[in-house]
């Protein structure tokens, strides 16, 4: 752990770099301010913006021991009457156990020239609340007065501390629901500073958890449009930062006197984020300044080591739980999956804030194992304990799900996961929240994400490899026969490998068998809405030695449709892989737009595949099939084939998306190559007497 003592050299050095930050953030007049309004525009100027940043400014000064001062100054135009309603309260989020933050100012520049103070008497002072986690964060929550079309509110706010990256929005940063108003990774708020020589005995709670460092995550664009935004950084001359910008880039200039290092970066007109379904997430498209005073990714990793050198304690009751889950098992795979089972079953997802370290911290495994609850550091915690009592060398580990790590060390994860050296000195990733139903060790859902793991020689940035199509395939086999009525009686098996695997044993095992027949029901209604399941037979979802398969009898009324001597249909494999909803093939939904802004993200790869059979009506024949169609491409491919006996009509092929990420500019080729697979298996099939 660092040295936590603080000498009286530091007072004056912080009290240098406050004078500073509080010269850099001189006020703006008036009249500065209306011309500012004035300038930004209206709602002509920003089609489809209820509302426009004209702009965000972020003054931050960092002492010697890492504690940060924010200030920041915004200023938001109200352009629609919907923008008066989003922002008739203003909140401000913050966690006493790491930072504190004081509104200084918040006002209404009104349209017709009027300013207005807001009464801050009325700040509400509020628990937040987040679905079964309950931390001890809270919010500042201000009602402002009726906002008008033209109108303006300017807020000023102050802050000191650190943020937990660990318990953002899920894209690194913490939530903020009003533009400037929030503390998040991309610079909090200040608050006034203080006097030269003040104790800062009460600051020590706000002091980061890696004393001396600093970092920062900066975002350049949001949903709405920011006319300027600027970062100011002061820090000691002894603190160089090392940064980086990615997606895009920011102006920037950098100086330097007897104390300080001083950084700036901004942007000019920063068009709003468009909204898409299914695109990657903002942190991986937006403009972002990433920065930390950290040297390395090693340097991270033998402090989130330390931080958990005495956590990992068992007793005796995980020691003759661990003892049943690996008795008779042989190999060491058998015997971890067996303990990350456990930990992912058992610990149900429920966490609760305990102070000190919270976020960072994994809890103790005998207060998870006694409390069969947390949030996914506990299920990691839990999992690590188990190992190291079963005699592994494991290790915790942290990673950003859905989003990728940067190189620069500054803090960029939302999750905890675990990391089991092998005897060759490899690791093997291990993830008990993701994984109650899978048969891997590591989702393929987290496939090419980043991670850093705690070890006490320290290691850097590491990333998941890829995993092909062909690891993750969903097959479908359906035998039938239709009648001269055109009736259909059919089968359909579904079983899977892998991440398919997983998402089929999740669909069967988080419902009652009670419910079970109405949810395959409602899911085969994709064949036909005449659907009647007649039996189902599935195995154990939560066992890991048999292959699981899932296998439904059923019957469809009127599924052909009869024109004199023909009967009409589609076959009822490709039409659950190419259902308008809730299809088998997650991509096919994913290519509703015609064009994309932002990259399509579809998790994870996969294949689906069909063997299909149905058998032709006595004095019936099959008209003539098209016989094959196939495409091979760098993100999607399909080859699929039909053909037919004189008994049965018989559909095979497979559909392979082979990456998680389409780019904006392969997207036009994939959506045109999905649609021609669709196109293709949905073709309609004519018997015909």
């Amino acid at each position: 752990m660092m040295h936590r003592s603080i000498v009286p050299r530091v007072f004056a050095a912080a009290a240098a770099l406050v004078a500073v930050l509080a010269a850099s953030a001189a006020a703006q007049t008036d009249d500065e301010i209306r011309a500012a309004i004035a300038e930004a525009g209206d709602s002509k100027d920003h089609p489809g913006a209820a509302f426009v940043s004209v702009f965000e400014r972020t003054d931050v000064t960092v002492e010697e021991t890492g504690l940060a001062h924010y200030r920041r100054h915004n200023l938001t135009k109200i352009l629609t009457a919907k923008g008066a309603l989003d922002r008739a309260a203003l909140r401000f989020d913050y966690d006493p156990a790491s930072n504190f933050i004081e509104v200084e100012r918040v006002r209404v520049f009104r349209a017709s020239g009027a300013v207005e103070t807001v009464d801050l008497a009325s700040l509400r002072d509020l628990f937040q609340s987040a679905s079964m986690i309950y931390w001890g964060a809270r919010m500042k929550l201000l009602q402002l007065p009726r906002l008008a079309v033209g109108d303006a509110v300017e807020v000023k706010t102050y802050k000191k501390g650190f943020e937990i990256a660990y318990l953002g929005d899920g894209n690194g940063r913490a939530v903020a629901s009003v533009p400037g108003a929030g503390a998040s990774a991309a610079g909090g708020l200040a608050a006034p500073p203080r006097a030269a020589g003040e104790a800062a005995a009460g600051d020590e709670r706000y002091v980061p958890p890696m004393r001396g460092h600093f970092y920062d995550v900066v975002y350049f664009q949001e949903a709405y449009p920011i006319k300027e935004k600027r970062y100011d950084l002061h820090v000691p001359k002894d603190k160089p930062v090392q940064y980086r910008v990615y997606n895009g880039s920011l102006y920037a200039e950098q100086r330097f006197d007897d104390q300080c290092i001083h950084y700036a970066w901004w942007i000019v007109d920063s068009p709003a984020l468009l909204e898409e379904p299914r695109s990657a997430e903002a942190p991986d498209v937006v403009p972002k300044l990433v920065l930390a005073t950290l040297s390395s990714w090693h340097e991270k990793s033998r402090w989130f080591a330390a931080i958990h050198d005495t956590i990992y304690t068992d007793n005796e009751d995980i020691r003759a739980l661990v003892k049943d889950l690996t008795a008779g098992l042989k190999t060491d795979v058998e015997k971890v999956a067996a303990l990350q089972h456990w930990a992912a079953q058992e610990i149900r997802y429920s966490g609760i804030s305990m102070g000190k370290g919270e976020g960072y911290t994994h809890h103790p495994g005998t207060m998870s194992y006694a409390d069969r609850c947390g949030v996914c550091k506990d299920k990691a915690g839990m999992l690590i304990t188990l190992m190291r009592t079963a005699g592994y060398d494991v290790w915790p580990a942290l990673t950003m799900a859905g989003s990728r790590v940067e190189e620069i060390p500054a803090d960029q994860f939302n999750h905890s996961v675990v990391a089991w050296r092998r005897a060759d000195g490899a690791y093997t990733m291990l993830d008990p929240t993701w994984v109650p139903y899978s048969t891997e060790l590591w989702s393929s859902a987290e496939q090419e994400q980043h991670y850093v793991i705690g070890t006490p020689e320290g290691e850097g940035l590491m990333q998941i490899p890829y995993s092909p199509p062909e690891n993750h395939v969903l097959t479908v086999t359906s035998r039938g026969a239709i009648d001269r009525d055109g009736n259909l009686d059919g089968t359909i098996r579904l079983e899977a490998t892998n991440y398919m695997d997983q998402r089929l044993r999740r669909y069967i095992g988080t419902h009652k068998r009670d419910d079970l027949r109405a949810y395959l029901e409602g899911w085969l209604s994709a064949v036909s809405p005449n659907v009647e399941v007649r039996s189902i037979r599935i195995g154990d979802p939560l066992d890991f030695e048999k292959r699981f398969a899932c296998e439904i009898e059923y019957r469809a009324r009127r599924y052909a449709v009869a024109d004199g001597s023909t009967l009409d249909f589609a076959s009822p494999a490709w039409k659950l892989g190419f259902a308008r909803s809730a299809p088998l093939l997650p991509a096919w939904a994913a290519i509703g737009l015609e064009k994309r802004a932002l990259p399509l993200f579809i998790w994870h790869t996969e294949t689906f595949a069909c063997d299909e059979a149905i058998a032709i009506p006595a004095g019936m024949k099959a008209r003539e099939l098209a016989k094959s169609s196939s495409a091979d491409g760098e993100y999607v491919s399909y080859s699929m084939e039909r053909s037919a006996d004189g008994k049965k009509v018989v559909n095979r092929g497979a559909v392979l998306v082979k990456r998680r990420t389409i780019p904006v500019d392969a997207y036009p080729k994939f959506r045109d190559t999905m649609k021609d697979a669709g196109d293709y298996a949905t073709r309609r099939i004519v018997f015909e007497r």
